[in-house]
Order: C-alpha cells, then structure tokens, then sequence
C-alpha cells in the first residue's frame, strides 16, 4: 500500500500556523510574521466571518480594497451589514502591514489598495500614531438607524488615535460636510491646522473628479438606469442638478481661506505667490 503524503495541507496549514512558533493562529488575528503575504480573504476562507453579498470571492476582494482604500483617505467609512467586521479586521492588517516598515509589506500593500499615494500615507502615519498599540487599531460603532430600504444595520468605522495624526487631526465626525467629496468639518479649536501639502494634493485630485461635467454626464446616466430599474422616489434626469459649480467652487475657497485666516490676502489659484489687496477683496475669487 502507498504511503499518503500531505503536501496538499500544506498551503492551509501555512495560513493557519504560525511559521516561527508552529501554532495555530486564529483567522481573525492580524496577520503579523514578516514574509506573510497579505490575504484579505482569511476569514472568509476560514468561515470567520460572514460573507456580505458579492458575485464571487474575486468581486468580493474587490470591494474590500474599494473601502479599504476609502478608509485610509478619509480615516472613517460608514459600511452596512456584514462588509463592517470584514472592513475592521482587513484595516486592522494593514496598519499590522504598515507598522512592518519593510519593503516587502510595502509592495503588498501596494498590490492591495488602489492608490499608492494611499501606501505612503499608512507607511508614514500608522507606524507613529499606533506605536502604542498592539492590535485592535480600529472601532467600530453601530449607528442607531437601520438602512430603510432592506433593514441593514449601518457601521461607523473608524481609526483610533485621531490626535495623534497630521492628516485628520482636529476632524469633527458629527455632521458630514455639505458634499461628500469635501473635507470633513473641524472642530473650532483646532481652526487654522495645516495638513501635509502631498496628502492634501491626494485628497484634492480624488475629489476633483466629482466636480467634472462627465461625472455629472455619468450621474444623470445613473438616475436614468433607476428609474428603468423602478426604484422609487428617484427625480428625472431634467431635474439633476450638477453636485458642484463654479460658484459654490468660489464660495468654497473664500470660506478656506478664511478659516485658514488669510482673510487679508488674495491668492491666485495659478500662481502660489499671495498678492495683498487694498480693500481684503479677493480678485481672483470673483466679486
């Protein structure tokens, strides 16, 4: 009789065990070995966690790397149903990843998240903002209103630590700003911080996206798509109204510079020199 090997455990033994120690790791610990390739579907694999609706397990990662990546822009995601634990324990692995400070964590990361000014960010943040912490980097809060249309209960994810970073120091995460694709609102004490110019030039050209006259082509298209569908309450494409205009684009930058307390100096948008105006009127913004 042959002798049965067991080479095809091996790939799952390498998942559940820990190299060094050659004990079994439970699926929801960050991944944590040097070397150890980031693999958000862990816990799925494993029957950890609950699988949120997806075509596949390709489209599934898929998602996960949309909102992990929105996650680390913006430092918070409000998720619904079963994406929230998933979203919780991959970004719980990524700042693992981050901490790691290697090259190689580097590049799996990069492999992972869609922007790679994204990786940057973690790999300069996270490391000093959780040097404290040993796991459980994010929380994860319930909101008190179900999703009205299918009864989802609505997850409020965010970072820990919020002091401690320069991008998303003083963010007041009460009320949402007026546009999704704003800067959120600042606590008054903290008016006037300066963020990193390469991660404020990041935030700007994501959202500079949704201000385009193709992205208001495109969300016209979509009120069109559900109408057909039958969704309800959804008004026709005559009556959607572009997201953003020039006008609030000037308002926007008279309010920023304002809180920013350059209220007597006038800036050009094209040129980075601030010219001094007699009256504190600001030519370039429009009058």
């Amino acid at each position: 009789m042959l002798r049965c090997t067991r080479s095809w455990l091996a790939p799952l033994r390498a998942l559940t065990h820990d190299r060094v120690t050659d004990k079994k790791r439970h699926p929801l610990t960050p991944q944590t070995e040097i070397g150890e390739p980031f693999n958000p579907n862990f816990g799925f694999e494993h029957n950890k966690l609950v699988k949120f609706r997806a075509r596949n397990s390709f489209h599934r990662q898929q998602i996960l790397r949309r909102l992990c990546t929105d996650l680390v822009r913006r430092d918070h995601a409000i998720v619904a149903g079963a994406r929230g634990p998933a979203l919780r324990v991959v970004a719980d692995s990524i700042v693992t990843f981050a901490k790691r400070g290697d090259q190689e964590s580097r590049q799996q990361l990069a492999y992972f998240l869609n922007d790679p000014l994204l990786v940057d960010k973690a790999f300069d943040e996270y490391p000093r903002r959780f040097a404290d912490y040993h796991g459980g980097y994010t929380m994860m809060t319930p909101l008190g209103a179900v999703r009205r249309k299918d009864n989802v209960r609505m997850w409020f994810i965010e970072f820990k630590n919020r002091a401690m970073s320069d991008n998303h120091k003083g963010e007041d995460y009460s009320r949402g700003p007026e546009r999704f694709f704003l800067p959120p609102r600042v606590i008054e004490t903290e008016r006037g911080i300066v963020r990193p110019p390469h991660m404020q030039m990041a935030f700007d050209r994501w959202a500079s996206k949704f201000k385009t006259a193709e992205f208001h082509s495109w969300w016209r298209e979509r009120h069109t798509k559900m109408r057909y569908w039958g969704i309800r309450g959804v008004p026709h494409p005559a009556e959607v109204e572009p997201l953003w205009t020039e006008k609030d684009e000037e308002e926007w930058h008279s309010d920023l510079l304002a809180s920013a307390g350059g209220g007597d100096a006038s800036y050009d948008l094209d040129d980075a020199a601030p010219t001094s105006s007699p009256g504190g009127a600001n030519p370039s913004l429009g009058s």
